[in-house]
Formats: structure tokens, sequence, C-alpha cells
């Protein structure tokens, strides 16, 4: 259920990752009109995204797993969930809030400065590093997955939670680098439905993280059978 949420964010977060990456995406420095060799830069450096997202989901599953161990978990899932609601309700644009902070000024100027060295060297090499550094711009959608990961509360699970939202994210990002944009009516078209799944996805892990465990003390069979006498 939690990987179905990451694949439905990344699905329904595509738009927003064309307008946020997609000129940097336009930009990719091709090094032939060849269709089999754009196709394989284009995956290079969606993968690269991915292999930065799944990194990032490794370090926040490992410190969601220490809160877990201080029985935080639930509060984790429904703070998700919430996350997943408003991502259903309104569209995210941080963005700008976030580029007024000086560590997220730092590290936008940071991987600018970065990029516009790898611009402008033409090889398959170029096109997944400039992935690797796409993944680091500060971006609302990827903190809300993020929050995801921190909630799989296992460093593996992260990391998966991170790549499946990543393969989400895919298929209009090449779309666009490939077709241009008359692909985009048909996940326009899509991504109308997709609000009300991360919805429904919300909703149940506000749920999840508001039932109550019960223990096994109070399985009444075993305690008909086995009863506990005082000693």
């Amino acid at each position: 259920m939690m990987l179905w949420s990451a694949i439905l964010l990344g699905l329904g977060g595509s738009l927003h990752c064309v307008a946020m990456c997609g000129p940097i995406a336009m930009a990719l420095p091709l090094t032939a009109r060849e269709k089999g060799i754009v196709i394989l830069q284009s995956l290079l450096y969606n993968f690269g995204r991915i292999s930065t997202y799944t990194l990032m989901g490794f370090f926040f599953g490992f410190m969601g797993w220490g809160v877990a161990l201080s029985g935080y978990q639930n509060a984790l899932s429904i703070i998700l969930g919430v996350l997943l609601l408003l991502t259903a309700l309104f569209s995210l644009s941080i963005e700008r809030k976030l580029f007024t902070q000086s560590f997220f000024s730092k590290l936008l100027q940071y991987v600018k400065d970065k990029l516009a060295n790898l611009l402008s060297i033409r090889n398959h090499s170029s096109a997944y590093r400039i992935g690797l550094l796409n993944g680091l711009l500060p971006c609302g959608l990827v903190y809300v997955a993020l929050a995801g990961s921190l909630a799989t509360a296992n460093h593996w699970g992260g990391a998966l939670y991170m790549f499946v939202f990543g393969l989400g994210t895919i298929p209009l990002m090449l779309a666009v680098m490939l077709f241009g944009k008359w692909s985009k009516p048909f996940f326009r078209n899509f991504q109308k439905w997709i609000p009300y799944a991360l919805f429904l996805f919300g909703v149940y892990l506000i749920y999840r993280g508001m039932m109550l465990e019960i223990p096994k003390e109070l399985n009444f069979w075993e305690a008909n059978n086995f009863p506990m006498l005082c000693h």
C-alpha cells in the first residue's frame, strides 16, 4: 500500500516535475540525433534523478527507523497521510518560500553552477550526472515523498519508496523529452484522476496511524484456555 502511494505521488506530480525540471531536461546536450542514443541519454538523465532520490530515501528511512524505536511511527503515518491529502487538495507551490531560505538558496546556486558546466559536455556520463544534480534541486513534491520514506521506518524501505516515486515521474518527463509538448494532453487527462487516489491513500495512512494495536495478552481465546495464575 505504501508503494502504491509512492507511484501515484510520482505520476500525480509529473506535471509539477515538467515545470520544475523540464527546462533542464530539454537543454540536455544529446550527442546525436539517432533515436536509440537520444532515448539512452534521456533514460540516463532520469535514472540519475532517481539515484539521488533513492539515496535520500535510504537516509530518511534510516531516520524513520530511529523514530519508530522511539514509538512515534503511528504519528509519522498520520503526518504522511495529511501531506498526501494536502497534495491531493492543493497544488504544491512552496519552492519560492524554500528559495528564500539561506540553505536552499545556496544549494540551488551550487547545483546551477555545476549544471552549467555539465550542460556543455556531450556524453553519456554527463547526462547521468546532470540527473544526479537535478535530484538535489529544492522541490516540495520530493519532500512530500521523503516524508513517505521516513514513514517506512526502514532504510531499504525508504530507498525503495523513493525509487518507486522516481519511476512514477519518468513517463511524462521522458515523453516531453522525446516527443515534445504534444504528449502533455494525454498525461493531463490521466492526471486528473490521480488526486482522488492520493486522497484515498492519505485517508488510509491516517487511519493506519490512528489504529490501536491489540496486545497479545488480550487474546481471549488463549486467556480462556491458558489462564494466568498469580503466584
